[in-house]
């Protein structure tokens, strides 16, 4: 059933694209696969890199995942402990904040229409910058929602909400049916995919690192708090979105968006293979 808020969502998606279809100089649109294709491209090579990613790790990068993995082992142990604390603590404030400030980071009911709106205003910036990390940002909203659906389907964690009583241990397996589960947290993955992308972008800016990872911090932490997830959900989830964003990030410098065109005044994107 598609809610409200994914209608939201995806008008909000298809008025950027049609907006940056608008905004292309009409001498691109005489020949619109000059931008369409290469963008398309750099899509697609972003989606083939996040998958053969671990081919490539090296030493330290394999070191990292094992640390993650297994922390999130660990973490499990501590699952039910953590999940006590935090519904012990609930306040009508932190449940209005968690509900109204925060949820929406990561389910995009925020991220994509902020991505919108950075997207339009570069255009009258005439930041190109801007304009190309609202792009990867949604991409990497994308692609990071789409790995957690996988690993999701895979694992099939209950739910801390789920069940008579909560039980960090009850995992069904690929063999259970396609439903919301646990492991990973697809809104902690999706927000840190997008906080990467801007936060590397703008890394000499210091502020918009702290407030773009604070908020993802806090967005995932709420997952515990609004007891939708165990807190390894949460760990992996975030290492999901860090990945990923690093990945879109690191290929959108393959991506240039030059001040001229072969036709004429107007635009080219440029990816270098």
């Amino acid at each position: 059933m598609i809610t409200g808020r994914s209608f939201l969502i995806v008008f909000a998606i298809i008025s950027m694209l049609v907006s940056y279809a608008q905004e292309v100089p009409d001498t691109l649109h005489k020949n619109p696969s000059m931008i369409d294709l290469r963008l398309v491209k750099s899509g697609l090579a972003d989606a083939r890199d996040i998958v053969i990613a671990p081919v490539r790790w090296n030493q330290a990068q394999w070191a990292i995942a094992f640390g993650v993995t297994g922390l999130t082992i660990g973490l499990v142990t501590q699952d039910l402990v953590i999940q006590q604390f935090a519904q012990r603590n609930r306040t009508a404030f932190l449940d209005a904040v968690s509900k109204y400030v925060l949820e929406p980071w990561g389910s995009g009911l925020y991220t994509i229409p902020a991505m919108g709106i950075m997207y339009g205003i570069s255009f009258a910036l005439h930041d190109k910058k801007a304009r190309m990390t609202a792009l990867k940002g949604v991409e990497a909203f994308v692609y990071a929602a789409i790995a957690a659906q996988i690993l999701k389907q895979i694992t099939h964690r209950q739910r801390p909400i789920q069940g008579d009583t909560p039980d960090p241990y009850y995992w069904e397996g690929p063999i259970g049916p396609i439903t919301l589960t646990s492991f990973p947290s697809g809104h902690s993955a999706a927000v840190f995919a997008v906080a990467t992308v801007i936060a590397s972008a703008y890394e000499k800016t210091v502020w918009v690192p702290v407030l773009c990872y604070s908020l993802a911090s806090l967005t995932a932490l709420s997952r515990i708090y609004d007891n939708e997830h165990w807190m390894s959900d949460v760990v992996m989830g975030t290492a999901i979105g860090l990945a990923i964003g690093q990945t879109v990030f690191r290929n959108s410098v393959r991506l240039k968006l030059l001040p001229t065109s072969p036709t004429g005044p107007g635009l080219t994107l440029v990816y270098r293979l």
